[in-house]
Parts: C-alpha cells; structure tokens; sequence
C-alpha cells in the first residue's frame, strides 16, 4: 500500500507542477528543474517509508513512464526544453541505480539530495546569472553554476555526514568541500542530461568509499 502511495505521490507532483507552469507560464527551465527538486526532495525521504529493493523497483517503473511522457509530451512543462537531454530518463534510473548500488540511507540520501537540489541550482543560477561558458560542441556550463552547485553539494554532504553520518563536525566540513569538489569536476563535464546518472552514482560511491577507509569517524 505504501509503495502505491508514493508512486501516486510523484505523479501528483508532476500534474500539479503542470498545472502551476500552465497558470504561471515560467519559463520551461524552471518547470523541469522545479519537478527536479521537488522530486529529488521526495526521493532522499524514501529510506524512511519503502524497502531499498521497493525504491529500486519504484525507480525503474518510473523509467518507460518518463519515456512514454516524452514521447507524446503529456507533460510540455517538463520537457519542453530545445536543447537535446536525457536527464528526465536518467533521473528515475539514477535513484534505482543508487538504492541497488548504496543500500545505505546515508550515501543514497546524498546521492539524490544532491542530484535534485544541486543539479538544479546549478542549472537556474548557471542560466540567469552565468556568462562565461567552457566552450564545447556539446554545450557550455557556467562558472556560477558551478558555484552554485558545489556550495549546495557542500552544504548538503556537510549537513547529512553530521547529521544521518554522525561525524564530528570538522571532518565533516572538510570532507563535503573535497567530495563536492570532485562531483563539480563531473557535473562541469557530464552532457545531454548525462549528470543526473553520473552525480549521484558518484555521489554515493566518494562516501562510501570513505566511510570504508574509516575517513567518516563514525
């Protein structure tokens, strides 16, 4: 019953998210990134009510009904952006991906926190406020949305290592800064929606791995 709940819960997001563009008409950026968030949000509290093995289930039958939205654009706010992207398809995938690989409230919690919240920013504060793009065939990301992402992936990884992670405080600091370092490298470098995969995997990999050499003082 609960997992039915949740499933009816992210498809209430996406209509009401709809219905707001359709009043509101903001630009299609902010519709999808706003969905990101709210998503993503929702997604970190999962731990707490499904099984990892229901989240990995919940995320793959997300996957054909992403793929079904945008091939007949029920959901024009969402994906009508003009650039070629995949990441509304990597986004359910991701969080399968991160329940499956990091069965850990923890590193799944940072994965997905990280993936909707400082993909997000990166993506509104790069395009309102970024004017200078690394050139590429591929598309530019700015240098404020860069900022913007590694503060956010910073401040989140901090808050969780000492919160969920119980890891004193200074540690903590010093080990989100150098993770979030690591994962603005990936996102600066990952295209056509490919960091909404690579973020979060990678996200949940660095603390795991620290949490295995015992760097995490937990």
């Amino acid at each position: 019953m609960q997992f039915v709940l949740v499933a009816a819960a992210y498809g209430f997001i996406f209509v009401v998210v709809e219905l707001i563009a359709a009043r509101l008409r903001p630009p299609s950026e902010v519709s999808r990134k706003l969905s990101h968030v709210l998503a993503g949000i929702g997604a970190a509290a999962l731990p707490f009510i499904l099984s990892f093995p229901q989240i990995v289930l919940l995320g793959l039958l997300f996957v054909p009904a992403v793929f079904i939205s945008m091939r007949s654009n029920m959901f024009r706010s969402i994906h009508g952006v003009s650039r070629l992207t995949y990441g509304e398809l990597y986004f359910p995938l991701a969080i399968a991906v991160c329940a499956f690989l990091f069965p850990d409230t923890l590193f799944f919690m940072y994965g997905v926190l990280v993936l909707g919240v400082s993909d997000a920013l990166a993506s509104l504060i790069g395009t309102r406020y970024g004017s200078k793009k690394r050139r590429s065939k591929k598309g530019g990301k700015t240098i404020a949305g860069s900022m913007a992402f590694f503060v956010s992936a910073a401040i989140i990884g901090a808050g969780l290592l000492m919160t969920v992670g119980v890891t004193p405080v200074v540690p903590a600091i010093i080990w989100a800064i150098i993770v979030a370092i690591i994962l603005t490298f990936i996102e600066r470098h990952s295209h056509k929606g490919l960091d909404n995969l690579t973020i979060p995997i990678a996200a949940g990999a660095l603390l795991g791995l620290l949490s295995f050499v015992g760097a995490l003082g937990n």
